[in-house]
């Protein structure tokens, strides 16, 4: 064997060892928390939690005050998570505060949007629940119902009273979406809680599950090259009871792969 072509399997294995480590390494996940204020960030751990055990690196975002910023830490990043919590501040589609039970964080607002944003922008993955599908929902050009009980009268309760680990009803999912083919069935037993929803879907986006008053409760992205899981309901507390809804999660960091 010639120095030459040594020198050519050292360098074959070399890449071989590189591409083997990189494909185990696992995706780092970027999880938008919420704010007590403007000095500390409070999340609730089922997020994380759910994103380690899927084979995720959970990582809490900070605070960041202009796009520049929210890229910068995405670039070394490869999927987000968009949380719940408070409402959407109506002004980003347009609307005046309906009224007293519309409680809005605007700090929180700025900077969810300017990660969506940048996310969107790199064509990272991005899975959203509850409040983040609504906030995706409207960066994306869509709206929302700002108070379901007086917008959208129902006999369902979107905003449960009894523990979030356990479904209180029954949503419709598409044949053949994305929600569909991961969780494999056409109807689902979900928890909820929320009194705003997706209104007006962006037109970017497909809607994938009803409940049965007709409140969205999916939607995943009608745009090739972008992978978006959003929904309405709170999977990753389902996920500490029934590990089957721990499938969402698994599909999210295999997209971030």
């Amino acid at each position: 064997m010639t120095m030459k072509t040594r020198k050519i399997i050292l360098i074959l294995l070399t890449l071989s060892l590189c591409l083997s480590a990189q494909a185990r390494r696992k995706p780092l996940i970027g999880v938008a928390p919420g704010y007590n204020g403007a000095t500390t960030s409070t999340l609730s751990r089922s997020y994380t939690d759910a994103v380690y055990r899927a084979g995720g690196i959970p990582v809490i975002l900070p605070q960041v005050n202009n796009a520049e910023a929210a890229s910068e830490i995405l670039s070394r990043l490869d999927g987000l998570l968009l949380t719940g919590g408070a409402d959407i501040n109506p002004s980003y589609y347009g609307e005046d505060i309906l009224n007293e039970t519309v409680e809005i964080d605007a700090h929180r607002d700025t900077i969810d949007v300017l990660y969506a944003e940048a996310a969107l922008s790199r064509k990272l993955p991005i899975m959203a629940i509850c409040r983040g599908e609504q906030l995706l929902n409207v960066v994306l050009g869509g709206s929302l119902y700002q108070d379901l009980p007086s917008q959208k009268p129902s006999e369902i309760a979107h905003r449960q009273k009894g523990d979030l680990r356990f479904p209180t009803q029954i949503v419709t999912v598409e044949k053949g979406s994305m929600l569909n083919k991961i969780m494999g069935a056409e109807t689902l037993r979900v928890n909820s809680s929320h009194h705003q929803a997706v209104k007006v879907p962006s037109d970017k986006v497909k809607v994938t599950a009803h409940a049965e008053d007709g409140v969205v409760e999916a939607y995943e992205s009608a745009e090739k090259g972008q992978w978006i899981l959003a929904v309405q309901f709170h999977p990753e507390q389902l996920v500490r009871v029934e590990n089957g809804w721990l499938a969402l999660f698994i599909a999210f960091v295999k997209a971030c792969r």
